[in-house]
């Protein structure tokens, strides 16, 4: 037996609900969204079918908030009297103290049923009767019933287990105020139960009965059953089944439907199938920017006959519905007659085949057929159909039976051919593309149609909110003109009224809601003009609730909302300031040319810090709640699992200026995280720029030197490790720039950058970092003049030269690798090492000394041979210890005496360095320049220089 789906009916749209911590935000959120008392134009359209399409009998649903129907609580605080507090989904030995105290059915019709009576059940949630409430009204418009003129009344408790069922049966009510009943499944596990109800009455034929009958699975087969409410509802009138149950429970609270209006004569689905019910209240439930709807007409009318006649013009099935719309809709409804022209252009002769459509409007005709000009509605009248009753662009306008053009614009009036010449094009002779003479065609086809345009005179201003720029290409609105135009003129005038309205608009349509800066400007407005006892408070919470979900507060925004809580206070305005924060959606990437999935970039994760511990500094009950500490937890999660790499070269001034600001003791932990994510995402990436990146040195070098703790340690040793690569990466115009910048901001973070290297980092990075640094010729020189001319971190710039010619430079060589030019310049080069060449000697030849940039280094400053590091060491002991013989040659020339002092490390002399080294030439030139090292006749104690004055040489030399 085929069943009616439960998602083909689309009227009611729901409310989302925003997951927050603490029942108390919740209740705020409830209590903002008053329930889903509004429609859809599908709702309109299906009411205008015809008579079998017109509300519904039955209707059944999932309670959880989503698509259209509204939320229960799934723990609905069940309480049995004698049992006590019943846990959902149900435990089986709470199952069977509750069929010891209920009463069991069994009977022709009903199979093992456990019923409790009423007044033993209490729903001790809060929230449960607002929640059910809210459904009620759901339940009413799906129903064809005015929603204020439907209640529901608890009558039992069901529980069933396997092998329970209900036959065929139907309601007899003694009230003649019920008109139906509905059931709710609270959570519950079990399999089979499936429900059916039969809406239809004795007279139809047994063949046909299959099409009367709706059925619902209620969230069994695939266990949504057990996380959510499910409900389902029909009239008295109708019949209805319950299957077996094959295994597990359930549990339903059976509830009764009372009509309490004054009409005189109540609804049933018997009745309800041949009134204009459904029709009258989509309309008057439709939200103002939607009350415009556009209905195709099977027939076109000439321009002639409607100016002659008007509305007489029409058939009478088109002025059927052009009456019904009218009655329904009540005096501010205006019903106009539409002649459009499509153009329609494909490259085949199908009529199926996808083009491209080009739609003017022609004329609009009123009642009398007098022509009207209305340019507002041009811009705002959307001709694409509705995508089924999933449709979800939700501007569409016109109803459309399939995807065909012809069922909206009849049969075609005309058509053309035009012949395109192309000189590029596939050769068939040859199979491959090339050019040749290439000929295609293009079919443009004309359609002329007639439709019935109705709208609501009193919502002519939300209408004109709905004018939206569309990209070309994917049809996507890139602009809202009309909030955006809206939105100025509120501004402008300082209109509270209208800024109700507008909020209303925005309110209902998700894709029209406020961009950064309108949402800016209307708060900037009420915070400067309102004050907190003239309904100002809930206009600024209104305006914050209104962001797009695809729009992320900028710096300004965030401060301007921090502008709102000192005037209005924390508690009006928390619930929708938290859903900025939390709520899932707007942390997911809405650009859809992107391949990101989340939002959450390092700009986005500051920003939002920044706000949360600003907005904690400024109102004291933020900083009595745990509101700031949930959100930065939040953000460092969504940030850690964030795939948004992007970087603004600013990051590292915000995160900067936010420790200024707030404190290193607040800030450490996203400090921490922002630095983690940053040194993760260069990585990954195999281009960063250089001056980003050892900008980034700087600032851990800074947080370490003013706030030394473990973190800024942990910070300063991956840095460490990571700009070795980063060096390596750049480019040689790239390192060069960076460090002939001027100022030497740049040159200057390198400096500091590289100090972290010498500090932090493994004798691995340490000779990446060296063998960067003398590549080149004109790198390296750059190098030492912006080194000793410039004080890294408050050292000294002998001091850091020193570290850098014991650590850096002393175990590399000038080789052919490292001489290697890589600019391509040839003789004019200025970068690599062949500077001094004979003129006899090429160009590729390299005649360069190994040890000539240790050389230079010691001409930039020739104290340093003779400078001890804090480790007592000379520049002569490293080198022994790791360079090649020229260097250590080079450092001997400039401090000779070092070779009689021994290494305080190692407690070697230089000459055993060197032959530890297997460096033999060098041992022995070291052994040359004072034969009593061989003797051992030098006292281990005097060993510094100032203490050469008093060796005495041995009488055999």
């Amino acid at each position: 037996m085929s069943s009616k789906s439960i998602n083909a009916d689309v009227g009611i749209l729901g409310q989302k609900n925003n997951d927050h911590d603490g029942a108390e935000e919740k209740s705020d959120i409830e209590d903002r969204n008053d329930g889903p008392t509004i429609a859809s134009r599908l709702d309109v359209y299906n009411a205008l079918e015809n008579a079998k399409f017109i509300g519904s009998s039955s209707f059944a649903g999932k309670a959880d908030g989503t698509k259209t129907i509204p939320a229960l609580p799934p723990m609905s605080g069940l309480f049995i009297h004698d049992i006590g507090r019943v846990s959902l989904p149900i435990t089986p030995s709470q199952a069977k103290t509750l069929k010891a105290h209920s009463w069991k059915t069994n009977d022709d019709v009903f199979t093992n049923i456990y019923q409790v009576e009423e007044h033993s059940i209490d729903i001790q949630n809060p929230l449960w009767d607002s929640s059910l409430s809210k459904l009620i009204k759901t339940v009413a418009f799906k129903l064809g019933i005015r929603p204020d003129d439907l209640s529901a009344k608890l009558d039992m408790l069901l529980y069933m287990e396997k092998g329970s069922s209900i036959d065929w049966c139907s309601d007899v009510e003694e009230d003649d105020n019920i008109i139906g009943s509905m059931l709710i499944q609270l959570p519950s596990v079990f399999t089979g139960g499936k429900i059916s109800v039969f809406d239809g009455d004795e007279e139809v034929d047994e063949e046909d009965e299959a099409n009367f009958i709706t059925s619902f699975n209620m969230g069994g087969p695939n266990n949504e059953a057990e996380f959510a409410c499910h409900f389902v509802c029909h009239y008295s009138d109708c019949q209805y089944e319950i299957e077996e149950i094959t295994s597990g429970s359930r549990v339903l609270l059976r509830y009764s439907l009372c009509y309490s209006s004054n009409d005189g004569v109540s609804p049933t689905a018997n009745l309800l199938h041949k009134t204009v019910i459904p029709l009258k209240t989509s309309l008057s439930l439709l939200p103002r920017p939607d009350r415009m709807i556009l209905v195709p007409l099977r027939k076109h009318y000439s321009p002639s006959d409607l100016t002659l006649n008007g509305i007489d013009a029409l058939a009478p099935d088109h002025r059927a519905i052009a009456e019904s719309i009218k009655w329904a809709g009540g005096n501010n409804w205006t019903v106009l007659v539409l002649n459009a022209h499509n153009t329609h252009t494909t490259r085949s002769e199908t009529v199926d085949d996808i083009g491209t459509s080009k739609i003017s409007l022609w004329t609009f005709y009123d009642e009398r057929g007098r022509k009207l000009h209305p340019k507002w509605m041009q811009k705002i009248i959307d001709l694409s159909p509705m995508e089924g009753e999933d449709d979800k662009k939700g501007g569409h306008m016109l109803l459309s039976t399939s995807n065909r053009l012809v069922d909206n614009w009849g049969k075609r009036k005309s058509k053309k051919t035009n012949t395109l010449h192309h000189g590029y094009g596939y050769d068939s002779d040859y199979s491959h593309y090339g050019y040749d003479h290439h000929t295609s065609y293009e079919y443009i086809s004309t359609y002329r149609a007639t439709f019935l345009l109705a709208y609501d005179a009193d919502s002519v201003y939300e209408l004109k909110c709905v004018e939206v720029s569309k990209s070309s290409i994917s049809g996507r609105i890139i602009r809202n003109d009309g909030v955006v135009a809206a939105a100025a003129d509120v501004v402008k005038k300082q209109d509270y009224s209208l800024l109700g309205r507008l909020i209303d608009v925005v309110e209902s349509k998700e894709e029209l809601r406020f961009g950064s800066s309108t949402c800016r400007d209307l708060l900037e407005m009420v915070i400067s003009t309102g004050n907190k006892c003239d309904g100002t408070t809930s206009l600024s919470n209104r305006i914050i609730g209104a962001l797009s979900t695809s729009t992320e507060p900028d710096s300004v925004l965030w401060n301007t909302i921090v502008s709102a809580v000192k005037k209005f206070g924390w508690r009006d305005l928390r619930a929708n300031i938290s859903s900025l924060l939390l709520d899932e959606s707007r942390k997911k990437e809405n650009d859809y040319g992107s391949s990101r999935k989340s939002r959450i970039s390092l700009v986005v994760f500051l920003n939002r810090i920044d706000f949360c511990l600003t907005l904690t500094s400024a109102d004291a009950n933020v900083r009595r709640s745990n509101f700031a500490q949930k959100c930065i937890s939040d953000s460092i999660e969504d940030l850690t699992k964030s795939d948004n790499k992007y970087v603004f070269s600013t990051s590292l001034e915000k995160i900067d200026s936010m420790v200024e600001l707030h404190g290193w003791e607040a800030m450490a932990n996203v400090a921490k995280h922002s630095v983690e994510f940053l040194l993760s995402n260069a990585r990954s990436r195999s281009r960063w720029r250089l001056e980003s990146f050892v900008g980034m040195g700087r600032l851990v070098s800074k947080f370490h030197r003013k706030h030394s703790c473990s973190i800024t340690l942990e910070a300063m040793k991956s840095f460490a490790m990571t700009l070795p690569s980063k060096m390596a990466e750049c480019s040689y115009s790239e390192l060069k720039n960076c460090l002939s910048s001027s100022p030497r901001v740049e040159a200057e973070a390198l400096l500091a950058s590289i100090r972290v290297v010498i500090e932090h980092g493994d004798q691995h990075a340490m000779d990446l970092v060296g063998k960067r640094l003398i590549s080149h010729r004109s790198i390296f020189s750059s190098f030492l003049k912006t080194a000793s001319e410039s004080a890294v971190d408050s050292i000294e710039p002998q001091t850091f030269l020193l570290d850098v010619l014991n650590k850096l430079l002393v175990q590399h060589s000038i080789d052919a690798e490292v001489a290697a030019c890589a600019c391509h310049r040839g003789s004019s080069c200025e970068c690599s090492w062949n500077v001094g060449a004979s003129d006899n000697v090429s160009e590729d030849t390299i005649i360069v000394s190994p040890s000539l940039h240790i050389k230079l280094t010691l001409d930039t400053s020739p104290d340093l041979a003779h400078l001890k590091d804090r480790d007592g060491r000379l520049p002569l002991h490293y080198a022994a210890a790791r360079s090649v013989y020229e260097t250590v040659a080079c450092i001997l020339e400039a401090n000779p005496k070092a070779a009689v002092i021994h290494d305080p490390v190692t407690g070697l002399y230089p000459f055993m360095l060197a032959g530890s080294n297997e460096n033999t030439a060098a041992a022995f030139e070291l052994l040359l320049s004072d034969p009593n090292l061989v003797l051992g006749e030098i006292p281990a104690d005097e060993d510094d220089e100032e203490n050469d004055r008093k060796r005495k040489r041995s009488p055999s030399m």
